[in-house]
């Protein structure tokens, strides 16, 4: 087992179909990663979600659910799923509800691409 895989297993993320999706290319996931903890879409919804801008809301965490899937964050990706449904249809009080969870998943899924 690889560090990747280990640090996949121990935040309870989905390795083996990420993997599949770069071809096997550890690497290339590694810059993907890395990618997804600079992005700044995440201060982005939060910033969105306290001026009670849908729209803002919206975009970010639609971005953010499309590389929390792509790049196995499971339950990152659950609750932004639920976020984004919320959101496509302005209900921000909906969307907070689910705000505690995202924070949580977030910040895991940034702790485990520290790790590497």
């Amino acid at each position: 087992m690889t560090k990747l895989e280990a640090a996949y297993a121990e935040y309870g993320m989905d390795y083996s179909n990420t993997i599949g999706r770069t071809a096997g290319d550890e690497e290339l996931l590694r810059e993907l990663l890395d990618m997804f903890a600079a992005d700044g879409n995440y201060a982005l919804l939060t910033e969105a979600l306290d001026n009670d801008n849908a729209g803002d809301a919206f975009s970010a965490a639609h971005s953010l659910k499309g590389s929390s899937g792509m790049l196995g964050m499971t339950r990152l990706h659950r609750v932004l799923s639920n976020m984004t449904e919320c959101l496509r249809t302005g209900d921000i009080a909906g969307a907070e509800k689910f705000r505690d969870a995202a924070e949580r998943e977030y910040k895991a899924a940034v702790r485990m691409i520290g790790s590497l």
